[in-house]
Parts: C-alpha cells; structure tokens; sequence
C-alpha cells in the first residue's frame, strides 16, 4: 500500500513537472543585430581600431559586454584578434576589459 502510493505520487509529480516545463525556443537574432556582430568580428581582425571601435558602436553594447558573449570562429574577442595578428586590436581589447597582460601572452 504504502510502495503504491509512493508510486502514485511521484508518477503524479513527473506528470505535473513536465506539463508545467516549457519548451525553450532560440530565437535567432533579428538580421540586423546578427550582421552588426559579424561586422565586429570583421573589424577585430581587420587591426584597425577606428573600424572596431565604430562596428562596436553601431551594436549599441559596451565592448566588456560584447566580449563575454561574442563568439568568432569558436574565439572570443581577444583571442580571435591575436589568432589573426591583429595586435593593435589584441591590445585595445585588452585594455577595454580590463585584461592583465599576461592574459595576451598565454593566449598566443
């Protein structure tokens, strides 16, 4: 009696957990914020810090805000620059989120 009614009530609170669950969806980025990302990607290998700085203002977001969760090629922000010899970017990257140095030199 007891075991069925153990049985009962956590079949009744798998049921109830999973009505109640929602399914979470990803929606995609609008177009336009998608293509102002990529163009930071772009400036960030371009080594040109008057092309990021402007790709980074066109998102809107600060650059500490658009480095912990831009993603280039699997890299982010810091480390995609200095994968493309893009040093002068590496450095401004740096400096904008408050990155030690030693963060540039182990990521080499």
């Amino acid at each position: 009696m007891f075991m069925s009614r153990r049985v009962t009530q956590l079949a009744l609170l798998g049921i109830t957990l999973s009505l109640t669950a929602t399914v979470t969806n990803a929606a995609p980025y609008p177009k336009h914020v998608e293509k102002n990302l990529i163009a930071v990607c772009e400036a960030v290998k371009s080594d040109s810090r008057l092309r990021l700085h402007r790709a980074v203002k066109a998102t809107g977001f600060k650059m500490r805000y658009i480095h912990e969760g831009l993603v280039c090629n699997g890299q982010d922000m810091l480390t995609f620059a200095l994968t493309h010899n893009a040093s002068k970017n590496a450095q401004l990257i740096a400096r904008r989120i408050n990155a030690s140095p030693s963060v540039l030199t182990a990521k080499r």
